[in-house]
């Protein structure tokens, strides 16, 4: 077994995921990024029918804006979100995690969370940090900081034994 306390990633390490999940990380993008499709078919429809009778420049300003708008917005949310999680009774606590061959737990004082093998559609080693992809919205991060040499070799067997068995993802269909 392996155990890690005070488990709680940086910003940086709990990035988001770009690959993983396949196309479905792009399909969940496309709502993101709708409006601002929608601006620039409607600003090139616009402009073709319209012609010359629209200033000059009105519908780059119009899309650069209606960009950053977008951005503010996402930064006023990403804001939001962490100060709730701030003030959450177990949004900041650090999380004690333990590693078997049977799964995953997580301990925080408030909560316990477990996941079976078979549930983690795949194990990823990335420079900083560990991945475990359970569903596309809860995906574990477990930082390599955290752990010496010796867990993370002994990590690495257990995912290679996990995967020879097909017990890793065995659950995901």
């Amino acid at each position: 077994m392996i155990e890690i306390e005070a488990v709680q990633p940086t910003a940086r390490e709990f990035r988001s995921i770009r690959k993983g999940w396949g196309l479905i990380h792009w399909v969940c993008l496309l709502p993101t990024y709708a409006f601002l499709l929608g601006f620039i078919l409607f600003g090139c429809v616009t402009v073709f029918l319209a012609g010359d009778i629209l200033p000059e420049g009105l519908f780059s300003a119009f899309l650069v804006g209606s960009w950053l708008v977008s951005l503010a917005g996402g930064y006023v949310v990403k804001q939001v979100v962490a100060r709730e999680t701030r003030n959450a009774p177990a949004g900041n606590l650090p999380w004690r995690w333990r590693i078997d061959d049977h799964g995953l737990e997580f301990d925080n004082g408030l909560q316990i969370n477990r996941v079976d093998w078979r549930a983690v559609r795949t194990f990823r080693e990335e420079k900083d940090r560990f991945l475990f992809l359970v569903t596309p919205a809860y995906n574990p991060v477990l930082p390599l900081r955290l752990l010496d040499e010796e867990q993370r070799r002994t990590l690495r067997a257990l995912v290679i034994d996990l995967r020879e068995r097909g017990v890793l993802g065995a659950g995901v269909d």
